[in-house]
Order: C-alpha cells, then structure tokens, then sequence
C-alpha cells in the first residue's frame, strides 16, 4: 500500500471511532438541581420546681410514698403521710420547634440520702415518654416517682439529685 492511501484509511477508522464515542442522536443535556437546608431551634429544657414527697413518717413496715406527675401524693405499707406543706412533682419548661414532638428520658432510679442512710426514689413518670410541643414551642413537663422506704427509716432531710433529657423525634 501506499503512504497515502494508509493514512486516508486510518484517518477514516479514526474518524469512525469518535463518531461513535459521541452520541448519534444530538447533544448532551443537564438538569439543575437545588441544595437546601433549615436550622430548627434545638430543644431546651428548665427545671422551675422540684420533687418533693413532703413530710412522712416511717414505721416498723417498709413502704411507699407515690407521687404522681399531677402532684397526687399517696401512701402505702408503713408509710404515714404528714404534711401536705412543699409537696410538687417536678416541673419542667421544655421549648423548641412548635409542633415538634419529642421523647423524654428518665433516670430508672435514683439514691437520695441524708448522713449515712438512704431511700430509693424509682418509677419516675412523667404520663408518656413522647411529648409534643404546642403551636408557641411550649410544653410544661411534671414529673412524679415513687419513693421506698425501709421499715424503720431513719429519720432526716434526704435530698439527691437526677436529670431529666428530652431530644427531638
């Protein structure tokens, strides 16, 4: 073959393979896409009021003091309820987004203590772990638990502490 006519064959096989990279049907298109995104408030909670079971006295049978979230305070066992005076459940401001709902986390118990000796307080409830905020962003939380004592309890000011988390569904 001659010089010439080898180049006109590859030029011809080269041209043949970039037709065939590029599509035959027309040009190449594209669509626009948009990126987005919102900052909510975060969920806050304040304490206002804390639990108190109030005044009782504890006699030779081990009992209990319940407290709802409500602040209905009751008795059972060897548990006599004395002052009413200072008695709350444990009151929370919880703000965020309105409307959002979130879940409230609850410690399963807690020690409280006065010197050496100690009581149990469990069974936190606050009437459901899901809450939803209302149209302000507002919702006011309580808390209740119940508070065991042994028979015989010591008496004295038994105080401890616990946390109450709540976070976005």
């Amino acid at each position: 073959m001659s010089k010439g006519r080898t180049g006109a064959i590859l030029a011809s096989a080269g041209a043949l393979l970039l037709a065939g990279a590029v599509p035959a049907y027309g040009q190449v298109r594209g669509a626009v896409a948009l990126a987005s995104a919102e900052i909510c408030q975060p969920v806050s909670i304040q304490k206002p009021a804390d639990l108190n079971f109030g005044a009782m006295i504890a006699t030779r049978s081990a009992g209990q003091v319940v407290l709802g979230p409500n602040g209905g305070r009751s008795a059972t066992g060897g548990v006599i309820l004395g002052s009413a005076a200072g008695v709350s459940s444990a009151s929370f401001q919880v703000a965020g987004e309105p409307h959002a709902t979130f879940t409230v986390t609850l410690p399963a118990s807690i020690e409280i203590t006065s010197g050496p000796s100690r009581m149990t307080v469990a069974g936190f409830s606050t009437g459901g772990t899901t809450q939803a905020l209302d149209a302000s962003g507002r919702l006011a939380l309580q808390v209740g638990a119940t508070l065991g004592l042994e028979a015989n309890q010591a008496p004295g000011a038994y105080t401890g502490s616990f946390t109450v988390t709540v976070a976005y569904n």
